[in-house]
């Protein structure tokens, strides 16, 4: 795997949003709390890790619970009382005021905005007047709001250093302007870079746009730590700008030594500047102090009272005294000590989330994953290795954030969203959790082992797009308008991709298809087939390559595809021998080209749709059976067929249909998992080993002794494993036949050739040939044009669509047919 750390294109912010939202939304139509996610070691987990949710999920304060209790009994004690009764300010027994209670704006000061007063050692702070301080019930997002609807005017810039909230965006949007972000500074420290924000300013006061400045600081998605040295600098630009700046702090008192921005005085030529009097401070009680709904406050301080005025004119949601007393139990019942204990509690989760991240790194011998800021907050912010994300065809952190919830079941932030154009994303890292409830430090040590797997099958050839396929997921923006049909150059390959039939339901649904000249001429489909479904036929495969956006086969060709005018964004679409062409496919996804491979497509049990390695196990099992068959009785036409198969997915199950519809003797079989030993006696096996290592095998042959075995052991994308081992071929009975269907994976049989047939000294033949399906070439095409079909459809579904509603049209005469043909029709091979 390469190194180096990839970064994604900039897109509209609002746009970028949005769209992460619809995915987020659309994933609940495929994925629940019972969907299945890989970790390392194969160990299988259930739902989804929500580690996209902003609150640290600590208990409050025990004293402050106790004070919010004494305050919930004193609100109903006085419920329906003149002025809420005993609800007082505690000031000569005066009632809460509704605007602006003094005694929260006073806690405010005190509590809230004590950095800002009180910032570190041996740096004077800000002595901050309760009367410079506005107040807003239940959220601080309400004062956001109301700071930037007074900057703006139609057409208006505000800056945002790169690595804002990620929400942020549709506020700025709401008032009619736009965002323009600065950069950060290179490497993992991601601090603001002065440079580019005076660069930003300069260009934007010259446009006549700029309205302001917005900061979050200490950060969110990332915290970053600076120096007052380096808070300085950025002051200087700030003030030269001459522009508000408003400051999320919201995050402030989780972080150790966080200097507000706001405590910093720059010196100039015309003297001392206090950006206190320059920057409204934003920030609320429900981080640190883990306020909850009536309990909850926002807060704003600034030196400029004008601009706190206009803010304070603008807010319409006054306080009810009930939630007054009890935002001021909260904040009163809180001790500093508190505040202390979950700093260091939450610098201890981030520590411990490193550690699972450098051994991973560790793991793969790189640095893959990079956290980013510091070991502070709640949020862990990796950046992933460019390489990595380059081969799995990942273009954008959003691309990545969908393939980390589709393909690992983790619900995370992308950095584009914060305005970052960095291959990573935000974790919370504190108290990732599941629809269930469940939290835990079990639940981070999974997260970590889910991405670890991710990264481990990324490495063995799984791509972006192919990860969607297997849970059979819409692309996150259409990706194809042009398909291409290959003529198969492989060996003994006589298939085509598609079908006319399927041409016929692709163009329908808006898509246009060149088809290479006889590509099915051995399945029986001529070209005047498919000119009449809609297809345009070209000369030479050269011509499909240069033309379509994805470009459809069955088996890898056999030329080299370096020679092809492969481009950028293309997609390689279907088997691809990951196993075998694991550097080619890597080749290619560095020139952009990204092959999406079958072979890593689980099948749907749900419905009957198959998938084309489904469609073509069925009939590779029920040919391979007949074929192995054939040949024993050509030594011995009146013997009896004992057949042993060894594994029972869809190949294996569809050899023993074939022994129960020739009439032989029930079949034994081989499986690793009890439902494969319910589905093999439910078709007629009579005896199962289950669980099986060689010496197992060989066993169990000395028991069974079969004249015909099958070999359909594999799991999809990976090496076959070695099952029959030569105790095990001693083992059988002089003149037996083996049929591996295994072999370009390596083969379950020790001794099989690919393509080729091994004579032992007992007279035992172990046999292999390329393409059981093309002995019925035009069965075999219509079962996995019509499944190729419905995957290309996903690529081409429009942003937002589930896709669903244009798959039918490829099973009308499709895939349901194949079904039909796959496994009611064997008998006829």
């Amino acid at each position: 795997m390469s190194r180096g750390f990839a970064v994604s294109p900039p897109l509209d912010p609002v746009d970028v949003a949005d769209r992460s939202d619809q995915r987020k939304h659309l994933a609940r139509n495929y994925l629940d709390s019972e969907s299945r996610f890989a970790g390392t070691n194969g160990r299988i987990y259930r739902g989804i890790i929500d580690a996209y949710h902003g609150e640290t999920g600590l208990p409050m304060d025990r004293n402050a619970t106790a004070a919010l209790n004494s305050a919930w009994a004193e609100v109903m004690a006085g419920h329906g009382a003149a002025g809420g009764g005993n609800l007082t300010d505690g000031r000569g027994g005066s009632p809460y005021a509704k605007k602006q209670p003094a005694v929260l704006r006073r806690l405010a000061a005190e509590r809230l905005f004590a950095r800002i007063s009180q910032p570190i050692d041996g740096m004077p702070g800000v002595d901050i007047d309760p009367g410079e301080v506005i107040v807003s019930p239940y959220s601080s997002t309400v004062l956001l709001e109301e700071a930037i609807a007074t900057l703006a005017r139609p057409g208006g810039v505000l800056v945002c250093p790169e690595g804002y909230y990620k929400s942020v965006a549709g506020h700025i949007a709401k008032f009619g302007m736009r965002m323009a972000t600065s950069c950060v500074t290179a490497g993992s420290d991601f601090r603001i870079d002065p440079v580019s924000l005076e660069r930003t300013l300069k260009y934007h006061a010259a446009q006549g746009d700029l309205c302001g400045v917005l900061l979050t600081l200490p950060g969110n998605p990332v915290v970053a730590d600076y120096t007052v040295e380096q808070l300085v600098e950025i002051g200087r630009v700030l003030v030269a700008a001459d522009v508000p700046v408003i400051c999320d702090m919201s995050f402030d008192l989780l972080v150790e030594g966080h200097i507000p921005i706001a405590s910093i005085v720059v010196p100039t030529a015309d003297g001392q500047v206090r950006l206190y009097d320059r920057v409204l401070s934003i920030t609320g009680n429900s981080k640190a102090f883990n306020a909850f709904g009536p309990c909850k406050l926002g807060a704003a301080c600034s030196g400029d009272q004008q601009w706190l005025a206009r803010v304070r004119e603008r807010l319409r949601v006054a306080f009810q005294r009930e939630t007054t007393h009890l935002a001021r139990a909260t904040i009163e019942g809180t001790s500093d000590g508190y505040l202390i204990r979950n700093r260091v509690l939450l610098r201890e989760r981030m520590d411990s989330a490193r550690r699972l991240v450098a051994g991973i790194n560790a793991g793969f011998g790189t640095e893959l994953l990079r956290p980013l800021g510091s070991r502070d907050g709640m949020f862990l912010t990796i950046e992933f290795d460019a390489g990595v994300m380059s081969a799995a065809a990942v273009r954008s952190s959003a691309d990545l954030e969908d393939l980390l919830l589709m393909a690992a079941g983790i619900d995370c932030v992308a950095l584009d969203r914060t305005g970052s154009h960095r291959m990573g994303v935000r974790l919370n890292v504190t108290t990732p959790r599941r629809a269930t409830g469940e939290v835990g430090p079990d639940l981070v040590v999974e997260l970590f082992d889910r991405i670890e797997r991710l990264l481990q099958r990324i490495d063995a050839g799984m791509t972006y797009s192919g990860a969607l396929l297997e849970r059979r997921i819409p692309a996150r923006s259409p990706r194809v308008s042009t398909v291409g049909v290959l003529r198969e150059t492989a060996a003994h390959e006589l298939r085509v991709a598609s079908t006319p039939d399927d041409v016929t339901a692709l163009v329908r649904s808006g898509l246009k298809v060149v088809v290479e000249q006889d590509a099915g001429r051995w399945a029986r489909f001529d070209d005047a087939d498919y000119r009449a479904a809609g297809a345009s036929v070209v000369p030479g495969p050269e011509c499909v390559f240069a033309v379509a956006d994805l470009v459809a086969w069955v088996k890898p060709p056999a030329y080299d595809l370096d020679t092809m005018p492969t481009r950028t964004g293309q997609l390689l679409l279907g088997f691809q021998d990951p196993v075998k062409r694991r550097r080619s496919i890597h080749r290619l996804s560095q020139y952009g080209v990204e092959s999406v491979g079958f072979e890593h497509m689980p099948p749907d049990l749900e419905t009957a749709h198959l998938d084309p390695l489904t469609a073509m196990s069925r009939i590779a099992g029920e040919v391979a059976y007949r074929e192995g068959r054939e040949r024993l009785r050509e030594q011995d036409p009146d013997c009896v067929v004992r057949a042993l198969i060894i594994g029972c997915g869809q190949a294996g199950l569809a050899a023993i249909d074939a022994a129960v519809r020739c009439g032989d003797a029930s079949p034994a079989a081989i499986g690793r998992r009890a439902e494969q030993r319910a589905a093999a006696s439910a078709r007629g096996a009579n005896r199962f080993l289950l669980d099986p290592d060689p010496d197992r095998v060989a066993d169990y042959i000395r028991s069974v002794r079969p004249n015909l075995v099958v070999c359909a052991a594999g799991r999809r994308g990976t090496a076959a494993p070695v099952l029959l081992d030569r105790s095990g071929l001693a083992a059988l009975p002089n003149g037996a036949v083996v049929v591996d269907l295994t072999a370009k994976s390596g083969g379950n049989c020790v001794v099989t050739r690919v393509d080729g047939t091994v004579t032992l000294a007992n007279n035992v033949t172990v046999i292999h040939r390329s393409n059981f399906p093309s002995v019925r070439p035009d069965v075999a095409s219509r079962a996995y044009g019509a499944a190729a079909a419905t995957a290309i459809l996903g690529y081409s579904a429009a942003p937002g669509s589930d896709g669903r509603d244009v798959v039918p049209s490829v099973f009308e005469g499709g895939a349901e047919q194949g079904a039909a043909i796959a496994g009611v029709e064997m008998s006829e091979l």
